[in-house]
């Protein structure tokens, strides 16, 4: 944590700045290991005419090969399912080295220089100021023992505690990081006895033992060993054992050094290792991981006097050093560097993600060495003036404040160009500090005001929120010159920029109208141009600057600056438990994220605490803080594909072996899915057996239902067995398929091979797995990246369209099916590791807004339309509708009256002038002149339809959660740029794939014989104007643009499969397979019977509040329990939900219709919504009435559940995962419905059997872990399906 300089040798390192979580979930899947998204934007020449060099356009690099032998660095791979036990000759120092070391650089040694001092010289304290400050420091400590608290009694000795349901997350190793992380914070606050309990923990600590088939040395470093030397420092270094933990970990990281040039492989595959494999660094890694090592193995090697730990990053240093002038913006580093070969030829630059520590350490190393050597100061130095010149900048605020924030750059060309991207980062907080501390050390006095306008840009934007909390990522539009004068105009037109990619915007507005729709709609404060990432995720970087900068000054603005900063996240993130991260800090009610980093007991709260401590608490003049990372939030925020430690029983870990023994490595995969050991145990052993490939035999194994046919089954014939042989080898290889401890001896049946799992060992693994997966029990990460043998690639992206409603009418029932059926979609690719983008392609557009908007001028009221907008636009629609069907049946009659007129030879010119007056007055022909207003751009048309769609839109959302259906896109037929629809057209033109008939440009699908169902598609009308088809083509291209999706899926009734097809057909036609292919329609039927009790008008909103009132006279029915539910109208709301969802996926296949029945929905007998929720509520009750712990459950002998139900039901409940993967190849929400209903039907008949109230202790403990793991599967299921599970009705 902290070195006391000068002629002490103490040194402690803490925890204070971040790696940026945006890289993972943004810039990676976009471009891939290069270079962040940020420098790769390409912006309109509009933007370019602001500003000069204002916006960033260039190019993305091309791609660099990832070698097999070291994958990239972003993010890590999958770990492993089962623990792995180091072989002795890979346990710490005991590996041999390929490429030692032959001589070793000395650490350097002497007395230290005089370093001036960096910390204030504070003077008495009134009694006001020491009550304030006290009572402040109080309040934070409060904070932290709750979180810790809340983290000892739900995730002990875990990794991340899940503040909000009590679980834990496996992050970063399952060796506690939490635990380790917040050692020295537990002493800073005096919670001694905690920090003893907490030291005894880590003692049973086995680095000998690793959950990850590749080790992280820049994650393992940050946390571990800097989180052991730090409480070894810290606390005197009174307990042995924390530096005895530190140097087995370096002893364990310093072999990642044995590569040609000492480079670090930063992802270690020690698998490799064991076998003599050799290694090299990754040509496509990290500055910052490269970079950052040196505080920790400085300290290491002083605190062990050896001199290897210091040899082995002093090495890097001085490849950072020799190539720090000869980059491409000489001075600093690129973000990307090739450690194989020592180049550093990438061309973008930042202080923030991915490079921030490399130059942060840089002073500090200084400090850490005691000035003994200039080579750390001669390196800051010579950053400052590209820093300066092209990283910070100072931004336009409407209160002209004077403040600076640190962005990047990208470098075009030849070096002849340095594009900015003017985007701050909370990460990019710590560098006020860093200059300040800099500064002091280095006699720059200069600096300090630079170091002073960088911190109070962090607060500015903390200030500048609706919860007073800064976002993680932003941008701001920069000063135009010295004076930097407000100019909302400019800032507006910035604003505007990123208008174009957000769906939604109204066409035919001026930069400013986009700018300031934009701004709305984003809830974008001025100042902000644009907010990327609106997260908070309790991060420490603008703290520890405001901390430094205190302690630095003395100027006490700072301490109460830290005191609303507090107060405001406290605010927002306290949970019951602890503290989670929020998702949007623009919004007035933040929703919370279940998620709890290490960092904020081990940073953010111990400098929170710090500011208002004595300032002889982390006395800057005595300690160096250390910088974590947060290139471990990858691990955090993606649920964990690693099977953990899921109970201590030898059977659990017997299983392991069994599958080991065969020389199986469990996968990623099979950590998501427990059964697939079992897959890969029986492959193994079948593989000899049958002479063919394990992995061919693995990939036939199917799941089988139902359970009386085996687990998994196997069919001989689909191993290109010629049918012939295929009865004879199914004998052959069932008689010889060797004993197992997993499984039972195989059945045969004709060509089938059945395999049935034991049991006990099944028990012993499923149990444990979904208790300590939670809600995560199902869900499979990993198949959703593109490439699973390389992660950098990214994840797959799906755009899913559906709901789809009309702007200014009611939500008609008849988008119900859409809505239910795309919100499972979405729900599904997001369990299988899928980029999901939830798009709702608005009926936005069209003459109906020109009849809207004329009824209005003629039947509307303000007041009405305030009260109830969407209700009063319909009546109004309505209205004006019955007010045109005269006008139109009088211009029919004369229509056929000038038609029989001229077939017998009369004179028609009257009836002609007659019908050209009509039409000219009629309402339909003033809707018609309206629109095309709307088409011309006309400022006041689109005022009033921007009204009616922003209003429209509103009341939808709430509609949508009572669903559980959330939108990332609100787009619409309006926002297809017609130059868009233009080019489409002329492609087809000029592809020869149109022709124009009376006036109308159309594709003649029936000249082919292979297209003639297609028929004849219009894409154009006579009149110029477009039509739905066209807008859908010109869409079609705008999502493949804007998202690079790998799936574009269309949630439409079968009504529009004609539709469809003729636009999946065009795409293909003009020479676009690729978007062809990606397009898949999810066709359904359609409902019949569905309106309300009154038989009205088939609205959703009168539709969920007849099924909801109807469940609320069923829940009255018994009194007793009814008086037991909190809010017994909201839960009857939730059932009358659930009700109208699962009649509609019960009813089979989508493209089957279904007959809408009250009575039958919500009934409490037979498969139905109301059924499945009583299933889980009385899950509930009896967990409830059981009254055991987690740990009660976690600890349970499962062998004493031998009853064949308890067996039957676990069988179940182990086919969860496999249930998801189906559901993925059938999108069939019955699938998993059916499943559902299966689980919960043998549930039901257990009661009687495995009873829990009255049992035997140990009993009682058994049966409530398998129920509870019941109660956990069904609770995703429905989540998955879109319900909400109620726990009492």
């Amino acid at each position: 944590m902290f070195l006391p300089r000068r002629k002490s040798t103490v040194l402690a390192i803490a925890a204070c700045s971040a790696f940026s979580l945006w890289y993972f979930n943004y810039i990676q899947p976009a471009l891939g290991p290069l270079i962040p998204s940020r420098y790769s934007q390409d912006h309109s020449s509009q933007a370019q005419s602001i500003h000069a060099a204002e916006i960033p356009a260039p190019k993305p690099p091309p791609q660099t090969p990832i070698q097999d032998h070291a994958p990239p660095p972003p993010p890590p791979p999958p770990p492993s399912h089962s623990d792995r036990k180091l072989e002795p000759s890979l346990q710490p120092g005991k590996l041999s080295e390929h490429y030692p070391a032959k001589t070793f650089i000395p650490i350097p040694k002497g007395s230290p220089v005089d370093i001036p001092h960096i910390q204030h010289d504070f003077g008495t304290e009134t009694q006001d100021e020491k009550a304030e400050r006290e009572e402040r420091l109080a309040t934070v400590k409060k904070s932290f023992v709750h979180s810790w608290q809340g983290y000892k009694k739900h995730a002990w000795k875990e990794d991340e505690l899940m503040p909000i349901q009590g679980g834990h997350a496996t992050t970063f190793g399952g060796w506690g990081a939490t635990l380790v992380d917040a050692l020295d914070s537990l002493w800073i606050m005096g919670l001694k006895d905690d920090f003893e309990e907490a030291v005894k923990a880590v003692d049973e600590i086995d680095f000998s033992v690793a959950k990850l088939e590749t080790l992280n040395v820049f994650e393992t470093t940050i946390r571990y060993l800097g989180g052991f030397l730090g409480a070894y420092d810290i606390s005197g270094e009174k307990y042995p054992i924390l530096l005895s933990k530190a140097k087995e970990v370096g002893n364990l990281l310093y072999t990642a050094f044995d590569t040609p040039n000492r480079m670090p492989v930063t992802r270690w595959k020690w698998e490799a290792a064991k076998k003599g494999a050799k290694q090299e660094a990754h040509p496509n890694s990290l500055l910052a991981e490269v970079g950052s090592l040196t505080l920790e193995f400085t300290r290491l090697a002083q605190l062990t006097d050896d001199v290897k730990f210091y040899d082995a990053i002093q090495r890097i240093t001085n490849v950072l050093h020799e190539y720090q002038n000869k980059t491409v913006l000489p001075g600093l580093w690129p973000v990307m560097m090739d450690a194989q070969h020592a180049k550093f030829d990438d061309v973008g630059f930042t202080l923030g993600g991915m490079a921030d520590s490399t130059y942060e350490y840089l002073p500090k190393q200084h400090l850490l060495l005691g000035g003994l050597t200039q080579q750390y100061k001669k390196m800051y130095e010579a950053t400052l003036a590209p820093i300066t010149k092209h990283i910070f900048f100072r931004p336009m605020t409407p209160d002209n404040a004077d403040i600076l924030v640190s962005s990047g750059v990208r470098v075009n060309g030849n070096a002849e160009v340095i594009v900015p991207d003017f985007e701050g980062q909370h990460l990019g907080c710590f560098t006020g500090g860093m200059v300040g501390i800099a500064a002091r050390i280095f006699n720059r006095p200069e600096d300090l005001i630079m170091a002073r306008r960088l911190v109070d840009g962090c607060i500015w934007a903390y200030n500048h929120t609706q919860t007073g909390i800064m976002p993680e990522i932003f941008t701001m539009v920069p000063c135009k010159d010295d004076a930097c004068k407000w100019d909302e105009s400019r800032w507006l037109k910035f604003v505007a920029i990123k208008s174009h990619r957000i769906e939604g915007v109204p066409t035919g507005l001026s930069d400013e109208e986009k700018g300031r729709w934009t701004a709305r709609m984003d809830r974008l404060p001025q100042g902000f141009s644009s907010i990327k990432d609106t997260r908070y995720i309790l991060r420490p970087e603008a703290i520890e600057s405001v901390f430094i900068f205190y302690r630095i000054t003395g100027e006490k603005k700072y301490q109460d600056a830290a005191w609303q900063m507090f107060t405001a996240i406290e605010n927002y993130t306290k949970t019951d438990i602890a503290n989670a991260a929020i998702n949007d800090v623009t919004a007035e009610t933040p929703i919370k994220d279940d998620r709890m980093e290490s960092f904020w007991l081990a940073e953010t709260l111990k400098y929170f605490y710090a500011i208002f401590a004595h300032p002889g608490v982390l006395d800057l003049d005595k300690y160096v803080l250390h910088v974590k990372f947060m290139i471990l939030l990858l691990l955090r925020t993606r649920p964990s594909l690693k099977l953990r430690s899921i109970c201590s029983s030898k059977s659990r870990h017997s299983i392991l072996a069994t599958a080991n023994s065969n020389g199986h490595r469990p996968t990623a995969i099979e950590a998501s899915n427990p059964v697939d050991i079992y897959r890969s145990h029986i492959s193994e052993l079948l593989a000899p057996v049958a002479k063919k490939p394990a992995k061919d035999i693995y990939d036939k194994l199917s799941w089988i239902l139902p359970f009386d046919k085996g687990d998994l089954g196997l069919s001989v014939p689909s191993l290109r067995v010629p049918p012939k042989e295929a009865c004879a080898k199914a004998s052959e290889w069932g008689e010889n398929f060797p004993k197992s401890d997993l499984v039972e001896k195989p059945i045969v049946a004709g060509t089938y091979i059945q395999f049935f799992f034991k049991p006990q060992p099944l028990m012993n693994l499923i149990v444990p797995s979904i208790l300590q997966k939670k809600s995560l029990y199902g869900t499979n990460p990993q198949s959703g990246l593109r490439d699973e043998s390389d992660p950098s690639k990214g994840r797959k992206r799906t755009v899913i369209d559906f709901s789809s409603p009309n702007i200014a009418k009611p939500f008609h029932a008849g988008h119900l099916r859409s809505t239910i059926i795309g919100g499972f979609l979405a729900n599904l690719y997001e369990a299988v590791g899928w980029d999901v983008v939830r798009l709702n392609y608005l009926g936005d557009w069209g003459r109906q807004f020109g009849l809207l908007a004329n009824a209005f001028e003629i039947l509307g009221s303000e007041e009405r339309l305030e009260k109830d907008p969407i209700g009063h636009l319909f009546d109004i629609y309505v209205e004006i509708n019955n007010i045109s069907r005269p006008e139109e049946e009088e211009i029919k009659r004369k229509k056929e009256e000038l038609a029989q007129a001229s077939t017998d030879g009369k004179s028609i010119a009257d009836l002609e002038m007659q019908i050209q007056t009509l039409e000219s007055k009629s309402v339909n022909e003033q809707a018609r002149q309206y629109f095309k207003r709307m088409e011309d751009g006309d400022k006041a048309a689109l005022a009033t339809w921007r009204r009616f769609r922003d209003l429209s839109i509103e009341r939808y959302k709430k509609t949508y959660s009572r669903l559980n259906i959330r939108y990332d896109v609100y787009s619409g037929e309006s926002t297809v740029e017609k130059e868009r629809m233009d080019h489409a057209v002329k492609q087809l033109e000029k592809s020869g794939l149109c022709e124009v008939l009376q006036g109308a440009t159309m594709v003649d699908f029936t000249k082919n014989p292979k297209t003639q169902k297609l028929r004849k598609a219009v894409v154009r009308k006579k009149d110029g104007s477009s039509l739905y088809l066209t807008r859908d083509i010109g869409e079609a291209f705008k999502r493949v643009e804007v998202y690079q999706p790998d799936k574009l899926v269309y949630v439409v009734a079968s009504q529009q499969d004609l539709h469809l097809a003729q636009l999946f057909k065009i795409l293909e036609l003009m020479g676009h397979p690729d978007v062809a292919e990606k397009c898949q329609h999810i066709s359904f039927g359609m409902v019949q019977g569905m309106s309300t009790r009154k038989g009205t008008v088939k609205f959703l909103d009168d539709i969920l509040r007849d099924v909801g009132e109807k469940m609320h006279e069923v829940m009255q029915k018994s009194q007793v329990k009814y008086g037991q539910v909190e809010n017994p109208e909201q839960t009857a709301d939730t059932l009358g939900i659930t009700a109208v969802m699962v009649q509609d996926m019960a009813a089979g296949k989508l493209i089957n219709g279904y007959e809408f029945s009250l009575e039958r929905m919500t009934s409490f007998e037979g498969d139905t919504g109301p059924y499945l929720q009583y299933a889980h509520a009385r899950l509930c009750s009896i967990s409830r009435k059981a009254g055991l712990s987690a740990g009660d459950l976690e600890s349970a002998d499962l062998s004493l559940l031998h009853e064949p139900h308890a067996i039957n039901l676990v069988r179940v409940l182990s086919s969860w995962p496999d249930v998801v993967q189906n559901t993925m190849k059938t999108h069939e929400p019955v699938t998993v419905l059916s499943y559902l209903f299966k689980m919960t039907h043998m549930i039901s008949s257990s009661y009687e059997v495995l009873r829990v109230v009255g049992t035997e202790e140990e009993v009682k403990k058994a049966r409530m872990a398998l129920y509870e793991a019941a109660r956990q599967v069904l609770n995703n299921g429905m989540k998955l399906l879109g319900l909400s599970p109620v726990e009492r009705m």
